[in-house]
């Protein structure tokens, strides 16, 4: 595949990813409905196993810039979710990519989905100080009770959309050529 080719493909998956983070956000957790799970990740994930790890950044990447200019999000709010998406598709990506058995990606989606959550403990360290000045005591008193849980199961949904609608895309795309793996 060529690099105009990956680069306009994960373009188009990083606007479809927009137009599903835009569109659907709905809160995981009572207690914390400020943290909305959107499934954009699926669409990011699909294309990191398209394209590879290159392809599903540039489209997560993408997704983010739309997301802040179109949206008029916050760069504290894109930059945590580029950083907690490009880990999760990466991982699970590169690991699903190595083969095609229900294991391998159900330990893609799980080595994703820990290594997302592991990232954002630092993250959030950073910037919820940043963005609201909260004391990193005050970030940690909310680690177990809403960031962490929601983080975990962000990828776990992730995940499973990807297992069923991200997957069934995937095969229709090389079946008809439109993408070759990369």
């Amino acid at each position: 595949m060529t690099n105009l080719r990956r680069n306009t493909t994960a373009a188009l998956f990083g606007a479809i990813a927009f137009v599903v983070m835009f569109v659907c956000g709905i809160p995981l957790l009572p207690n914390a409905p400020f943290l909305q799970y959107e499934p954009s990740g699926m669409m990011i994930l699909t294309a990191t196993v398209l394209l590879g790890p290159a392809g599903g950044v540039l489209a997560c990447f993408l997704k983010d810039v739309m997301c802040m200019l179109i949206a008029g999000s916050n760069i504290f709010g894109v930059t945590s979710d580029f950083i907690n998406t490009a880990v999760f598709a990466m991982v699970a990506g590169m690991i699903i990519r190595r083969g095609a058995g229900l294991q391998n990606h159900l330990f893609g989606y799980l080595a994703g989905t820990i290594a997302g959550t592991i990232i954002m403990i630092p993250v959030n360290l950073v910037v919820l100080q940043l963005e609201f000045g909260m004391t990193p005591e005050a970030i940690m008193g909310l680690m177990l009770p809403a960031i962490l849980p929601f983080n975990l199961l962000k990828g776990l949904c992730n995940g499973l959309l990807y297992h069923l609608a991200g997957r069934p895309i995937a095969k229709v795309l090389k079946l008809q050529q439109v993408v070759n793996a990369a």
